[in-house]
């Protein structure tokens, strides 16, 4: 999908402020980066998928077709049936160019997708875009490379994208050049690295096959009992962005665990990602790598736990061992006492605590690390189920303060 040459409308200014003449719904519009997304794909749909004007739905209210919900459509394309009723035919949800494209962007399609029982649906930020057409024989959402003109649509047309098979994994003796090659990159775009160019070799290199590990969707890490949790089901890899109690926002692959806690479902993910604070000099202080562990449940997602690898982690010869010294941010009221936190999980997990800090395992980089053998296992049960109690005292702290007002 080329936007590059389609054409923005009319600008005018009201109240000051700028605004497109929107052509669909002949209004003006005041303009935003997601207005501007949304006003160039209008144009592209009308333009070079040649949907007629009176078939566009904008800011489409969800209640309009006897939904009760005050949700809105971005652009919604109709078509008219044999009885001359108007049905939706395709839902597309618009985000601003500097807003990632995440599984929960998708999500957020597909439940008006379903909402309104619509044949294609598609997500798009301006740069890149994700298109689905929803298979009624398999009840499924399969991926297709664009969507199709308005009178393929119409025939239930598309051509679907298929699925890539993934390569195979970097050599264990090619690791560490590879990972050198990856270095060189995070210091021209620190944003979007795995590990930092400025951590230790003898870390970053573990840490980079620990990533590789994770990465590999091939091998599953075994459901079961874990103590703290079950685990239901090892889900892959999701694109997620999830923000942390400073106002720091990441974003990336992550692999996510959907588990079982206390009879409550949860989605607890890891990632490996660069690190830094507000007001570095990143040529003089270089970034970290830093572990993230990842919740969200039906309401929230936040960062349970960021473990950063220069300050968490020691290395000799080629194993790692990965501790943590128990500082925990609790949303706006501030950082947590860790005192109270170890004495949380010294009740609900204690075999990790040793030495007035917390031990999550070790790696060995000997070998290619994979998710389903006993150390692996072990560090990520071990970084879940701290990140489940970490939560729990969290939820506690809140409580607490909301008592106190």
């Amino acid at each position: 999908m080329d936007l590059s040459k389609v054409r923005l409308p009319a600008i005018y200014k009201r109240n000051k402020r700028e605004c497109y003449l929107d052509p669909i719904r002949q209004k003006l519009i005041y303009i935003t980066p997601e207005e501007t997304v949304r006003q160039k794909i209008i144009s592209y749909l009308l333009a070079e998928l040649n949907v007629p004007n009176n078939m566009l739905r904008i800011e489409e209210p969800l209640s309009h077709y006897g939904l009760k919900t005050k949700d809105r459509a971005d652009i919604v394309i109709c078509s008219m049936t044999e009885a001359d009723t108007i049905i939706p035919l395709a839902v597309i949800e618009c985000k601003a160019e500097t807003v990632d494209l995440t599984d929960d962007a998708f999500d957020q399609a597909q439940r008006y997708s379903d909402a309104l029982l619509t044949t294609y649906t598609m997500v798009t930020n301006g740069n890149g875009f994700f298109c689905y057409k929803y298979d009624e024989e398999n009840q499924k959402y399969i991926h297709i490379k664009s969507l199709p003109s308005y009178a393929d649509m119409l025939k239930g047309e598309c051509v679907a994208e298929e699925p890539k098979e993934k390569p195979p994994r970097i050599p264990f003796n090619r690791l560490e050049q590879e990972l050198l090659l990856d270095m060189e990159d995070a210091k021209k775009n620190p944003y979007y690295a795995i590990i930092s160019y400025g951590t230790p070799m003898s870390l970053a290199l573990p840490i980079f096959n620990l990533w590789e590990g994770l990465y590999d969707t091939r091998i599953k890490m075994p459901e079961g009992n874990y103590g703290m949790f079950r685990l239901i089901e090892d889900y892959g890899i999701r694109m997620l962005s999830y923000g942390n109690g400073s106002g720091g926002q990441f974003f990336g692959p992550y692999r996510s665990f959907l588990v079982e806690v206390d009879g409550n479902t949860e989605f607890y993910s890891i990632s490996i990602t660069t690190y830094w604070k507000s007001g570095w000099d990143l040529e003089e202080k270089p970034p970290k790598t830093c572990i993230c562990i990842a919740h969200d449940d039906e309401k929230t997602a936040h960062h349970a736990l960021q473990l950063v690898v220069e300050d968490n982690a020691v290395a000799f010869d080629n194993i790692v061992k990965f501790y943590h010294n128990g500082r925990i941010a609790v949303g706006r009221i501030g950082s947590g006492k860790k005192s109270e936190l170890m004495e949380i999980v010294s009740k609900r997990y204690p075999k990790i605590i040793q030495g007035g800090r917390y031990y999550l395992g070790s790696i060995k980089n000997d070998h290619l690390l994979r998710l389903d053998e006993p150390d692996v296992i072990d560090l990520v049960v071990n970084l879940i189920s701290y990140s489940i109690v970490r939560d729990e005292f969290r939820d506690i702290v809140k409580d607490r303060a909301k008592k106190q007002v």
